[in-house]
C-alpha cells in the first residue's frame, strides 16, 4: 500500500515566473560540448531536475526520466506533476521537437544555447546572443559592481605562460566563450607549473581565456533571483556550494547557514539588475564568495536555472510539511541499476529524509549499458544528520 505523503509545493513555480505559452528546455545540445561534461546520460538526467517546481510549464524531457518507476517515486514523495511533456529518446527525436515547435510558433526557455544548425533563433524566448554575452566569463566585470570582481586578465591559451609572469600566483584559468558551459568544467585551478602546462593544453581550442585571482574562500554562495514575465525582481534565496579542490561542482546545502549577509545579497541583486537592463528575464544564480579578508567577490555568473534552484523553491514546504531544516542537494549513480535504487529511495521517502528530483532509469535508456542516475534532496535537522542519511544510500550502492 502506498503511503500518502504531504504535498511538497514550491514557493514559486516556473509557470508563475516565466508566464504562459513557454516551454522549458533544460538539455544542452547533443553536439559535442567542450565545456560541459560530455555524457549523454548525465545530460538527459538534467531534463527531469526541475519537475518538482515547473507548475504547469511544459518541459522537454528524456523518456528515461519519466518511466513508471520514476514517476511512482516522484508522486510518492508528494511532488505535484501538473505539466505536459515533449518527450524524446534519441537525438533525432530531440531535433524534431524543435522543428515542430518552430512550426507551431512556440518559444522555449533554453538553459544552454545550441548551435544554429540545431536550433533556430526563432525557438528562443530571449535573444540567444544576449544569453551568450551574459554567461561569457570575459564579460563578468561589466556586470558586477565595482570592487566585487576578482582581479582578472583576458588573454589566450597560447599567451598563458607569458601573462602569468606578471599575474599573482596561484590563479584560476577559465574559458571565455559563448559556448555552453557548466559545473566548473571550464575552470582550471593552477597552483604549480604542471597545472599551468595542463591548463594551456586544455584551453588550446578555446577562443579566449580569463586568468583570475585565486580567492581564499571562507563561504561560497549561489545567490539566486528571478525576473518575472511582468518585470518583478524576486530574491529566491541562497545556497552554499559543495565544490571539489579542483573547482568542480558537487551539490549544495540549503539551510539557515546558507543565507548570506545583506551585502552579498545586494551584490547579487545589482548583478541581476544589470542583466535585466539588457533584456534578461527568468531565473539566474551568481557564485559569490566571502573571502578570508572579508571581501564579497562574484566569480561566476549563471543567467539560467541553477542546480539548487528546485531545492530553494521547495525549502519552505519541506520545513512546513516534513519539519526538516536542512537540505542537501545530491547527485548519485546506482551501481545496481533501478531495483535497489527504487527500494532505497522509497524507504527514504517514507521515513521523511529524501525527495527525488530526477531519476534516469538506465535499463530503459537508448544507450547501451547506461547507468541509472539520480538527483535529489537529502533532509535532516542538521548537516551532520543529512550526511548520515546520505551514507545510508552510499551503503546501498549509490555513489
Amino acid at each position: 500500500m502506498q503511503i500518502s505523503r504531504p504535498a511538497i509545493v514550491p514557493r514559486y513555480t516556473f509557470s508563475e515566473i516565466y508566464g504562459p505559452d513557454l516551454i522549458f528546455n533544460p538539455r544542452p545540445s547533443f553536439a559535442h560540448n567542450k565545456w560541459i561534461p560530455d555524457c549523454p546520460v548525465k545530460l538527459d538526467l538534467l531534463t527531469g531536475s526541475q519537475f518538482a517546481v515547473l507548475g504547469s510549464m511544459p518541459v522537454i524531457c528524456n523518456r528515461s526520466v519519466t518511466t513508471k518507476k520514476a514517476t511512482e517515486l516522484y508522486e510518492r514523495a508528494g511532488l505535484q506533476l501538473r505539466f505536459s511533456v515533449h518527450e524524446y529518446s534519441t537525438e533525432a527525436d530531440y531535433r524534431n521537437i524543435f522543428s515542430r515547435l518552430e512550426q507551431e510558433q512556440k518559444k522555449m526557455v533554453v538553459q544552454h544555447i545550441h548551435p544554429e544548425e540545431e536550433m533556430s533563433s526563432e525557438n528562443y524566448w530571449i535573444d540567444p546572443r544576449l544569453v551568450q554575452y551574459l554567461n561569457n566569463k570575459a564579460n563578468l566585470e561589466e556586470l558586477v559592481p565595482s570592487g566585487h570582481a576578482p582581479k582578472r586578465k583576458s588573454t589566450t591559451a597560447a599567451d598563458l605562460h607569458d601573462q602569468l609572469e606578471t599575474f599573482p600566483f596561484p590563479c584560476v584559468v577559465k574559458a571565455a566563450t559563448n559556448e555552453a558551459n557548466a559545473a566548473g568544467f571550464d575552470v582550471f585551478i593552477c597552483k604549480n607549473q604542471e597545472d599551468i602546462d595542463r591548463a594551456a593544453n586544455f584551453f588550446a581550442s578555446c577562443e579566449g581565456i580569463v586568468i583570475e585571482e585565486y580567492l581564499e574562500i571562507e563561504h561560497n554562495y549561489c545567490v539566486q533571483f528571478a525576473c518575472t514575465a511582468d518585470d518583478r525582481l524576486i530574491y529566491l534565496g541562497s545556497t552554499v556550494q559543495n565544490i571539489t579542490e579542483d573547482g568542480k561542482y558537487k551539490g549544495n546545502w540549503v539551510d539557515k547557514e546558507s543565507e548570506p549577509d545583506d551585502e552579498v545579497i545586494k551584490v547579487g541583486r545589482r548583478i541581476m539588475e544589470e542583466g535585466c537592463k539588457r533584456g534578461y528575464k527568468g531565473i539566474a544564480g551568481f557564485d559569490i564568495a566571502v573571502t578570508a579578508d572579508g571581501r564579497k567577490m562574484a566569480f561566476d555568473l549563471n543567467y539560467r536555472v541553477n542546480g539548487s534552484t528546485a531545492a530553494l523553491l521547495l525549502r519552505e514546504s519541506i520545513e512546513e510539511q516534513l519539519g526538516k531544516k536542512v537540505i542537501k542537494f545530491v547527485s548519485w549513480k546506482s551501481k545496481g541499476g533501478i531495483e535497489p535504487l527504487y527500494d532505497e529511495v522509497k524507504r527514504g521517502i517514507e521515513d521523511g529524509y529524501f525527495i527525488p528530483l530526477s531519476i534516469y532509469n538506465g535499463s530503459e535508456s537508448p544507450y547501451k549499458d547506461a547507468d541509472t542516475l539520480l538527483q535529489g534532496l537529502v533532509l535532516g535537522d542538521t548537516r551532520e544528520e543529512a550526511d548520515q542519511k546520505e551514507y545510508i544510500f552510499q551503503r546501498a550502492g549509490l555513489s
